[in-house]
């Protein structure tokens, strides 16, 4: 009977020590970890309005039935408003169409063999096509498209070599040509970005007359209208589909 007291106390101590580091040991129900939401991945993607300025540098040309042709010089100012839609792919190209309409100041433009005299204001427009890649906030691009406007025509040309001395005798009309460039575009926030960026629009070329103020006869004129064009501007992006968000 003594064993068995001994063999039961020795039991019972066993039993209240075993329950007493059980309670010291760490619970495996512990909270869990606070779950943290990845980051959205910015996407050019989505509708955007915007507005632009800069200037055009004249690279037009002017030439006579008598055979004299000369480059036209001068330039201009411009600012105008932008509207356009981008789409991203997994791999970062942006694909994209871009229409935009802007108000060309009056330039100087100085003849061949002539003096400087003025132009009239008008307009430039294109609708073009943008093939771009993105790196995260920053894109560049090339474009390319449809480009129309107003002539770029001397109101005046006082010439003795090409035989000119007389007024414009009408509007210098609308043509329609051709733009390529490039540019790049940075997001300051998720709606708001700014860009710069160069075209080239060539507008063909078109027969404006031009009243001799001797002979009091009409003498036409072929101008070949194209433009350097340099500008800034800034788009408001309405992200429709909201930025893409990474899943792990």
């Amino acid at each position: 009977m003594r064993m068995v007291r001994l063999l039961a106390a020795a039991l019972a101590a066993s039993t209240i020590a075993g329950a007493a580091v059980a309670a010291d040991l760490p619970s495996r129900k512990m909270a869990p970890a606070a779950y943290v939401a990845p980051a959205p991945i910015f996407t050019w993607t989505g509708f955007y309005l915007g507005v632009n300025g800069g200037g055009w540098i004249n690279n037009s040309r002017l030439d006579t039935i008598a055979g004299v042709s000369g480059k036209l010089g001068g330039g201009g100012a411009l600012i105008g408003a932008t509207a356009g839609y981008n789409w991203q792919t997994a791999g970062r190209v942006v694909l994209g169409v871009e229409t935009d309409l802007a108000y060309r100041t009056k330039g100087t433009v100085t003849p061949p063999f002539s003096s400087s005299v003025a132009t009239s204001d008008g307009y430039l427009g294109t609708l073009r096509g943008r093939l771009g890649y993105g790196f995260d906030r920053a894109l560049i691009y090339v474009t390319g498209g449809l480009a129309y406007g107003n002539a770029a025509a001397p109101n005046a040309i006082v010439s003795v070599p090409l035989g000119l001395f007389g007024l414009r005798s009408g509007s210098a009309g609308m043509q329609a040509g051709w733009t390529v460039g490039a540019g790049a575009e940075f997001a300051i926030t998720n709606n708001w970005s700014a860009k710069g960026e160069y075209l080239y629009a060539d507008l063909g070329s078109k027969g404006v007359g031009y009243v001799n103020s001797v002979t009091l006869l009409q003498t036409p004129v072929s101008i070949k209208t194209a433009d350097h064009v340099l500008r800034a501007g800034v788009n408001y992006r309405f992200n429709l589909g909201g930025p893409t968000v990474a899943r792990y």
